[in-house]
């Protein structure tokens, strides 16, 4: 979720910087409004392995899930990140449920991603950059076509269906100035779930559900002073 093409050293100070709230803190109340409307753990139902009735959970190691994604990296010291995109593929889904037409992209996507995080480490060693992000990512299934790369906000539109605790590491390459290879790596802790179509059926993953997520792609550095960047990822979770 994060991109730096600049090779200046940032020092772990510099990351530290906060007004009031603290990043974790943070993170919390972004989670707690973002999940709005999903089962908590206490009430989500339980597993069932052999209904067909959870989906975005595949057999241990494989693909539950894979998507394609933008994301902004922002803040004085490059410190905020937001995520969004839509599900190009989930277990237990067909097409019908991923998109509203054949034409499958982000104005036809039904199930949408939003995410947001905080840096919580940057160690930079010439050309290649190390970023640590915690953040909350949500999945939304909306009643009708319209998320826009051009608009980052229709991607939180809809119900959401599922949502996770996400801590990922975001290794950069940077190939000319300005410009960087990034690579995702990280872990997805599932904290509530809900069905989708709005009523009894499949419910999306379940809560303590654990996962890994994958996605690479290419940056744009777009401020170097403030190392705010732009980057365009697809990427993929097991389960």
């Amino acid at each position: 979720m994060a991109h730096d093409t600049d090779s200046t050293p940032l020092s772990g100070d510099d990351t530290a910087r906060d007004s009031g709230m603290s990043r974790r803190q943070m993170l919390v109340a972004a989670g707690a409004v973002a999940g709005a409307g999903l089962v908590p753990p206490a009430a989500a139902a339980a597993p069932a392995s052999s209904s067909g009735r959870i989906v975005g959970v595949a057999p241990q190691g494989g693909t539950a899930a894979e998507f394609r994604a933008r994301f902004a990296q922002t803040g004085e010291t490059g410190e905020h990140f937001v995520g969004y995109g839509y599900l190009t593929a989930a277990q237990g889904t067909t097409d019908a449920d991923l998109f509203a037409s054949a034409a499958q992209n982000d104005t036809t996507a039904l199930l949408t991603a939003y995410a947001v995080g905080e840096l919580v480490r940057r160690t930079v060693d010439q050309s290649v950059h190390a970023l640590d992000i915690e953040g909350t990512l949500t999945i939304y299934q909306r009643t009708a076509p319209g998320a826009s790369f051009a608009d980052p906000a229709s991607f939180r539109e809809g119900t959401p269906v599922a949502q996770f605790d996400i801590t990922l590491q975001d290794i950069v390459t940077v190939f000319t100035a300005g410009r960087g290879l990034p690579t995702l790596n990280g872990d997805m802790r599932q904290t509530a779930a809900d069905q989708l179509n709005g009523g009894p059926g499949r419910m999306f993953g379940h809560p303590g559900l654990r996962a890994r997520l994958f996605a690479t792609g290419i940056g744009t550095l777009v401020d170097p002073v403030r190392l705010n960047s732009v980057l365009e990822m697809a990427g993929q979770w097991t389960t």
